[in-house]
């Protein structure tokens, strides 16, 4: 009882200034603390972190799509830019192929495709995997015989081939689904006007090995995944 006597008596004879100061010390306190979390909050905001939801880029795609990096090849190391060289022309190889296929499917009973964009050693092979022809006179010669024998048959003008194509990046890869409408030539065999479809896929593979490296960037599989007759 004496004890809690003297607590009492000596808390009321504590000045309020000195409980002010001290409630004040304490609000000075939170107010630096607050300051403090603020100035850190701020410091974390003007950080850019990735976002985990887009994948990261490697330097190489860096180097291929900003103009930055495009304009000053200064800033990489000589293996990184070995690499930058070699992607740009990959890119211009595989361009130039889609670009030159584009164009001939379309013409292919009126005109020779161009052979510039196969390799020496290109292979032609079936859906199975199993290599028919290998070197590019081969497949030149079966080329051409299919189109010899073809516009005898058919009638070039009123055929149509149409195709669309898709780039597979990973795979080094150009996918051509290609449909042919062949009109076949008025009283050919009795034939009279029975119009036959065509439907299918070929995949053309791309040398991946730089002309440093004694690679030519050209086509060096043709490979034919499926294909349809009035399918």
């Amino acid at each position: 009882m004496k004890s809690l006597l003297s607590l009492i008596v000596l808390a009321a004879a504590v000045p309020t200034n000195t409980l002010a100061l001290s409630s004040s010390r304490i609000r000075t306190r939170s107010a630096s603390s607050s300051s403090s979390s603020s100035q850190a909050s701020d410091y974390l905001a003007s950080l850019s972190f990735p976002n985990p939801r887009r994948p990261l880029e490697s330097t190489v795609e860096e180097a291929l799509e900003k103009p930055s990096l495009r304009n000053n090849d200064n800033n990489l190391s000589p293996f990184l830019q070995g690499m930058v060289n070699e992607q740009r022309e990959l890119q211009m190889n595989v361009g130039k192929a889609m670009d030159v296929l584009r164009k001939d499917y379309p013409y292919f009973l009126k005109r020779a495709p161009d052979y510039s964009i196969y390799h020496d050693s290109v292979s032609l092979s079936a859906s199975d995997g199993k290599i028919q022809l290998s070197k590019l006179s081969s497949y030149k010669n079966a080329f051409g015989m299919m189109r010899t024998m073809l516009p005898l048959i058919y009638d070039a003008d009123r055929s149509v081939i149409q195709s669309r194509m898709v780039y597979d990046a990973t795979k080094t890869q150009i996918r051509v689904s290609f449909n042919a409408m062949l009109v076949p030539k008025a009283g050919y065999m009795g034939m009279q006007g029975k119009t036959v479809h065509v439907d299918g896929i070929s995949v053309y593979s791309v040398d991946l090995s730089p002309t440093t490296n004694g690679g030519e960037g050209k086509i060096v599989e043709h490979r034919i995944e499926k294909m349809l007759v009035n399918g």
